[in-house]
Formats: structure tokens, sequence, C-alpha cells
């Protein structure tokens, strides 16, 4: 999908700021696997909700193991776990500021203490009895457990939280770092050993298989981040990736595990995906992210036979996207005849074909609006796949002779070519162009041009006033 302006902008802000590569998140995920074995952590960094936590997890769904194992009562063969741990929701101590055990015996003290005086202040009145025999057993209990335990809760021995979060981890997985430069200062630092040594304190923490993704937003100013990445240390220890949103990526994906209304609707409709205008107006918006959630609303419904169309889903789905993309998405969902699969057009748009009944229908009522979204994607669904061009030329040719003139011509000229990226896809226009001059329908259209700017150029001439004599 090609940034919108805003996107553009945004990316070239926080990417060129940090000195590293702009990618799509199938780019990413070719980075992380070139690195599953070097010891190399690899932080993604890129606008919340494009899909960088769902990268990694199908990334280790995908994985094989070398080894197939049992953990967490499953056997692992064909693919492995991701273990996620979300640094912004963490304090320094969960994740490795060690306290002295004995800690524990003051704590538990302490708390006895606590139920002693409520034990002592509900004694005399008797409405009070069952709280007063409550409060003294809890008291008795906690000052057994002291007493019991003692050597254990006083002996000065030292542990770490950290273990309790990392002590469980697979043989071989992803360890996800999630929100990385969301997190408290102290809870980063602790990470650095981590990082590069697999372990903190000297305790061995992160078995040979296990390899450490991180994640992050961008530092520009549309989240409210630590700019942790500005401190020398931190950035020795990560290698960036810089992620941005792709729709053919998206779609790839999608097709394998979304609803297939969310990725026609996709498919469709390009700029659904990602709405940069409308999430830093603070407003509920479109990404990635957002449509996993609807799609999951969908198969949820369909599941427990609830008309897709029920107010209920509606609001679900307005709550996920917001208003004005959610009821465009439902319109969609109650009549699929407004909104066109751009691969229809490129695989099945022939003389007699349905898909060119609803085009011609759509030119007569004049929707131009839905034409237009349609043309785009047509185009970035082109690139997007690359169809031979001696294939696809008979039907985008017929395509583009149904529309306007204008539209045509803003097709050819700006969508068309808009979508050329880099040298491979320049190469194909090439090609493609070749065979699209060769159509009837495509030269019909230029000649119905070419007549209309004679026709025109013919009247103006007529209007002119005679030359003075």
């Amino acid at each position: 999908m090609a940034a919108t302006p805003e996107q553009h902008q945004q990316e070239e802000q926080f990417f060129t700021k940090l000195g590293v590569p702009l990618t799509s998140l199938k780019g990413a995920k070719k980075a992380i696997e070139a690195n599953r074995y070097s010891g190399n952590v690899i932080c993604l960094v890129g606008d919340a909700g494009i899909g960088k936590t769902q990268l990694v997890k199908q990334l280790a769904w995908d994985r094989r193991p070398e080894k197939p194992f049992t953990w967490k009562d499953r056997r692992w063969e064909t693919s492995c776990p991701v273990k996620v741990l979300y640094l912004a929701h963490m304090q320094a101590e969960d994740m490795g500021v060690p306290y002295p055990s004995r800690a524990k015996r003051n704590e538990l003290l302490q708390e006895c203490d606590l139920f002693l005086r409520i034990a002592d202040h509900t004694r005399v009145p008797s409405k009070y009895d069952a709280m007063h025999h409550k409060a003294l057993d809890h008291a008795m209990c906690l000052a057994t457990q002291v007493l019991d335990a003692e050597s254990t809760l006083n002996d000065g021995t030292f542990e770490f939280l950290v273990e309790r979060n990392l002590k469980d981890l697979p043989p071989e997985g992803i360890l996800f770092l999630d929100e990385w430069n969301r997190a408290d200062k102290s809870v980063i630092k602790s990470f650095f050993t981590l990082l590069e040594d697999r372990e903190i304190h000297g305790i061995p923490l992160i078995p040979p298989g296990v390899q450490i993704v991180a994640a992050m937003n961008p530092s520009d100013g549309a989240y409210s981040v630590n700019e942790a990445e500005k401190d020398h240390a931190f950035r020795r220890r990560l290698s960036f990736v810089a992620v941005t949103v792709n729709v053919g990526g998206f779609i790839e994906y999608a097709k394998t595990c979304f609803h297939p209304l969310v990725v026609n609707f996709i498919t469709s409709l390009p700029t659904a995906l990602y709405d940069v205008k409308i999430r830093n107006a603070g407003k509920t918006f479109p990404c990635p992210a957002n449509w996993e959630k609807v799609s999951n609303v969908l198969v949820a419904a369909e599941k427990h036979n609830i008309p897709l169309a029920d107010s209920g889903v509606e609001l679900t789905i307005c709550g996920h996207v917001g208003l004005a993309m959610g009821n465009q998405f439902m319109e969609y969902v109650k009549d699929q005849q407004v909104i066109i699969n751009p691969n229809d057009v490129l695989t099945k748009y022939t003389e007699k074909s349905s898909v060119r009944q609803r085009v011609r229908r759509l030119l007569d009522i004049n929707r131009t609006d839905v034409l237009g979204e349609l043309s785009q994607a047509v185009a970035l669904q082109l690139f997007a796949e690359q169809h031979e061009p001696a294939k696809v030329a008979p039907r985008l040719g017929l395509f583009i002779g149904d529309l306007q003139p204008e539209m045509a011509v803003n097709f050819l000229v700006n969508q068309l070519h808009g979508a050329v990226t880099d040298k491979d896809s320049i190469a194909y226009l090439d090609a493609l162009s070749e065979y699209l001059t060769a159509q009837p329908a495509y030269q019909n259209l230029f000649s119905e041009i070419a007549e209309a700017m004679s026709k025109a150029r013919a009247e103006n001439s007529g209007k002119r006033a005679p030359s003075p004599i």
C-alpha cells in the first residue's frame, strides 16, 4: 500500500532519526528469521496497531523447532511458543531488582500485627464476634508460618523476581519484549545484561534456543514514550528495524486466519487498513490490530448464529475501528455488491462476467467514489501480485476501457504509475504496457479521447473572434 503523505512524513521522522532501514512487516519477518541463531536482538519500531506483535506470533507459529519438545502440557513439533512481556506494565522489581528474602518475614509479621489489632478492636461488642475470631485466626496462621519457616525467611539471601517471569521458558521459541520504550527506565536498565548475557545477576535465564525480539513505538510526539533509544548503551544492544503498514503483507497474512469479509473489504479499500489522521485526532481508528478484533467478532457471531447485520455486532465493530469506518464496513457486510474485490477485476473481468456488470452498474449510478477506490486498489493489487502481463492485459484493458475517459486517464497516469516503487515494478509496468496497447478496448478508449480532444479544439477554434482586417 502506498503510504499517505501523513504516514510518509511521520515515518521519515522516526526512521531517519534512528538512521535505520524502513521495511514492511514481511521484511521485518525476514530480519528476525535471519537472526534466529545469531544472538542479535531485533527491535521492531513502528506505529501502534500495525501488527508487530501478531507478526512475531505468526513467525513462531510457522517455525519448526530443531528438536520436538513438550512444554506447558503440549507437544511442540511444527511450531514454537512465544512468551510476551509487556514492559510498559512492569516495575523494576519485576525485572531483576534483588531484595533480601528476610523481607518476607517482615511482611508477614506486619500483616500479623495488623490482624491482631483488628481482633483487639472487635472483641468487646458482641456483634463483631465473627470478625474478631476471623481476624485472630488469620493472625495466628501468619505467626505460625513465620515460626515454622524462620530459618528460610531470615537467612539474608537474595531473591530476584525476574525469575518468576522467566523461570519457565521453553527450550526453543521467542521471548518478545513489547512496548520497550514505554517502560520505566529502571525496567529497561534491568534488561541490559539480559539482552547480552541472557542472565541477570549471574542467574542464567534464557535457554540457548530462545530468540529475543523487542518492539517499540516511534519517538515522534504521537506516543508517550521515554526516548530510551537516545542512550547509546540502549542502541548498542539492539538492531533496529523500522516497520510500516503494508496492505499486501497484511492481506497475505490475513487470508490465513481473518474472516473473509475483513480480507475482502481491506483488499477492495486499501486506505481502510490504517488511518493516521483519525489516530492523531485521538479517536478510535482502523489499524491491523483492530481489524483482527473485527474479524474475531464476525467469527464469534457466525459460530453462535448471530446475524452479522445485528445491531450489537455493528456497535462492537464501530467501537473497534471508529464510527465512520465501522458504518462503511457494515454497509459492505449488508450489501457486498457496492465494493468490488480488485482481484476479481484482474482475474475475472470478461465481456459477460458479473464483476463487469457490477462495474457498469456503478458507472450508471455515477458512483465515482467507489470506482475511484476500486481503481486505486486494482493498481496496488496488480503490482503486489504481478500477474502475468499477457494474461492480465485483456481483463485490465477491458476494465480501463469501461471507465469514464477522465477516470481512465487518472488511473493510467496517477494510480498505475503511482504504484511503481522500485526497478522490478518499473520493468513489470513496461512489459504490461506492451500487451495493453494491443487490447481493442484500450485502443478504443484512446481513440475516443483523441476524438473528444479534436472536437474540443475545433469548437474552441470556431468560437474565436475573427481577426481584424
